[in-house]
């Protein structure tokens, strides 16, 4: 996933310079140039955003997954331990009832 993020992050970053430096270098008014400028950098942070909240979301699941995988692993293992320990209690009361 780290990968796929640098290269997500990679590609809007040298999309984001390229716009700018086409706009920068384009003849046109500056009032044009700037208005084009404001909306491409407000495109950049809303899809900046939504990278942003996808891998969030994405290492939310992920942390999530691990979490119960986790709580599953130690859940048994409390059960196996207090098995063994039921099983440890009834040898030992049959032992103490040996005459």
């Amino acid at each position: 996933m780290s990968r796929n993020t640098n290269t997500l992050m990679a590609f809007v970053l040298g999309a984001a310079m390229g716009g700018i430096a086409a706009l920068l270098l384009a003849p046109d008014k500056g009032e044009v140039t700037r208005r084009r400028l404001r909306e491409g950098g407000s495109r950049g942070l809303r899809r900046g955003r939504d990278a942003v909240t996808n891998a969030a979301t994405s290492l939310e699941e992920d942390a999530r997954e691990k979490g119960q995988a986790v709580s599953d692993a130690v859940h048994q293992r409390v059960n196996a331990a207090r098995g063994a320990v039921s099983e440890a209690k009834e040898a030992y009361r049959r032992e103490m009832d040996k005459p």
